[in-house]
């Protein structure tokens, strides 16, 4: 049996299907999504929010789940209407011009880079209650040992290692891992919840806080629960859920389409994992007082202990490595296609996405893995270990502040793009959600830890400056290093910044001047703080990081708006949701 088409007869299996079986199904993106999220936010991230929110810790995840939500709502809504693999760089490169373009790839480069790092020493944490010797105490705390250094190098590689295997067996691998990182935790919920609760007021959390909290003498139930979102890894334990959205250009067409799936998968994700934390700080909360000062016992473990559930205990063990390890899966893989996507536009090295660096083969068959693009990423991620000395809780505070700079893009392109054609009600539904997450990000950054915000800023920074300067550097034809330059190949974009009527350079600067905006407003929160005298700026400076938000995100939808007159995007065709494509049939 075969099918006509215009080119004569196919025959059935021809490349139109086998693509689209090669394509992600609901559940594979439900997959990457969860498996994106459950990580080791949920093992590690509930201690610290405890320390130093006390009791309404919960309300920290409560308020990081409504902001993901938000978040999730925007990009939910550009990624179905622009359906595009490597969307997060592509679609502002093409709204607001490279410059912009290249600050956000620098922050989704670092978060995606550094989260492998972070999830490695998780498993280094996991592992070390069968391997003491893998952690070193210091003080009250516990840091890598040479050994465990070891550990964790070895652990990145293998998580950068299983991104050689054939995208699909990677995407059921995953799967696979997902749905056993996600029952554990359930079970630890409903088996805690009824063996019962000791009241958490005797506990000693003193060696879960932060060294800069412990030398301001800080106390469970000291800092609101909207000053630990960022620092006490709330927001990194909800970040991955845009995973499908990486992918949005390889969804399965045919049955729901596109929309729904992606859909289910962002929405499905998110709001089990708000209900899953919330659960799961809430178990902390009633069981901290089993708690001793040893982080070679998974809190949760040792509640299982304490409660003679010692099959319970034993799986959180090894969920311990499990679940950090799916979630550096996931992110390593979608990080491979973002880069990819950075390649492809001249705003980093080309060489890194080319045929003979993105492919190769094994035992005849050719596997897409982009291997140079993992080797690079392994080098950042050994990089940033070593720069916070193999702490999870500074990888995790380094990962937040550049998340959020990268989700407040998606907002500004989805209203700046007139080529969508949402009219109505829908146009001013994506207005309203967009200026209300461009505006709750900029509070959120500044009610952070100023430790965070200038570290996270400072990395992006530093990553802006090397995608924009190389490319400079090697027209220069420097000695010592100008040989090795000159095979940089990437465009020059800084020099753009001498040109005042480019298109280009307004919209990054409204970015860049929003940004210093709430770095500014937070230092000045934090040297109030320091000097006991933080009623005032603690009611000024949230008001100045809204306002900035609420003035900027409509002059830079102009500027974009500008820039798209100027250059002509070149978009993925709209998808119109209110038309139904007829299914492809015999004889069609």
């Amino acid at each position: 049996m075969g099918r006509t088409s215009g080119r004569g007869t196919v025959q059935d299996g021809s490349a139109e299907d086998a693509d689209e079986r090669r394509r992600l199904s609901t559940l594979d993106l439900v997959g990457l999504a969860a498996g994106g999220v459950v990580g080791s936010g949920w093992l590690l991230a509930a201690g610290p929010a405890y320390a130093e929110a006390g009791a309404d810790a919960v309300w920290a995840w409560v308020i990081g789940g409504a902001l993901m939500l938000l978040i999730a709502a925007v990009m939910v809504e550009l990624g179905i209407a622009l359906p595009k693999t490597g969307g997060l760089i592509f679609l502002p490169l093409q709204a607001a011009g490279p410059l912009v373009a290249t600050v956000v790839a620098a922050a989704l480069w670092i978060v995606y880079a550094v989260n492998p790092a972070s999830e490695a020493v998780a498993m280094v944490r996991g592992l070390a209650h069968w391997v003491p010797a893998l952690l070193d105490k210091e003080g009250d705390h516990y840091v890598l040992s040479p050994t465990g250094w070891l550990c964790a190098v070895g652990f990145l590689a293998l998580i950068m290692g299983l991104n050689l295997l054939p995208p699909l067996r990677l995407i059921r691998l995953n799967l696979f891992l997902t749905m056993v990182k996600v029952l554990i935790p359930v079970l630890i919920i409903v088996c805690l919840l009824r063996a019962g609760a000791d009241s958490c007021a005797p506990a000693d959390v003193s060696w879960y806080l932060s060294e800069q909290s412990r030398n301001a003498g800080t106390k469970p139930g000291d800092l609101s629960p909207l000053y630990v979102v960022l620092g006490g890894g709330v927001i990194y334990a909800y970040i991955g859920f845009q995973a499908p959205l990486d992918f949005a250009g390889n969804v399965k067409r045919r049955g729901v389409g596109e929309a729904a799936r992606l859909r289910w998968a962002v929405y499905g994700t998110l709001v089990g994992a708000f209900l899953l934390y919330t659960a799961l700080q809430w178990v902390f909360v009633r069981h901290c007082g089993r708690l001793d000062a040893s982080m070679l016992e998974s809190p949760y473990s040792h509640f299982a202990f304490g409660l003679t559930l010692f099959w319970l205990a034993w799986l959180v063990r090894l969920d311990a490595i499990v679940s950090p390890m799916g979630s550096g899966i996931v992110f390593t893989h979608a990080l491979t296609r973002e880069v990819a996507a950075l390649s492809r536009a001249h705003l980093t090295h080309r060489g890194l996405q080319t045929a003979r660096r993105a492919s190769f083969r094994f035992r005849g068959t050719e596997i897409d893995a982009y291997w140079m693009i993992l080797l690079v990423n392994f080098a950042i991620g050994l990089v940033a270990l070593v720069v916070v000395q193999g702490t999870w809780e500074e990888l995790v505070a380094l990962n937040s502040v550049p998340t959020l700079v990268v989700y407040t893009m998606p907002g500004v392109v989805l209203v700046a793009m007139k080529q969508l054609g949402f009219r109505g009600t829908r146009r001013m539904v994506h207005l309203a959600l967009s200026y209300a997450t461009f505006v709750a990000i900029a509070v959120v950054i500044h009610e952070a830890k100023w430790a965070d915000v200038w570290r996270g800023m400072a990395a992006i920074g530093i990553g802006s400056a090397l995608l924009l300067g190389l490319p400079w550097l090697a027209r220069l034809d420097l000695p010592l290093v100008g040989r090795l330059l000159r095979r940089y190949d990437a465009r020059d974009h800084v020099s753009r910044f001498a040109a005042p009527g480019d298109p280009a350079v307004r919209p990054v600067l409204l970015f860049l001047t929003h940004l210093g905006v709430i770095v500014l407003c937070t230092l000045l929160r934090h040297l109030d703080e320091r000097d006991g005298e933080a009623d005032l700026m603690a009611k000024v400076t949230p008001v100045v990081a809204a306002l900035s938000a609420a003035i900027v995100f409509p002059l830079l939808v102009r500027a974009c708006r500008r820039y798209m007159e100027a250059v002509r995007p070149t978009l993925p065709a709209p998808r119109d949701e209110a038309r139904v494509e007829p299914p492809v049939t015999a004889g069609t």
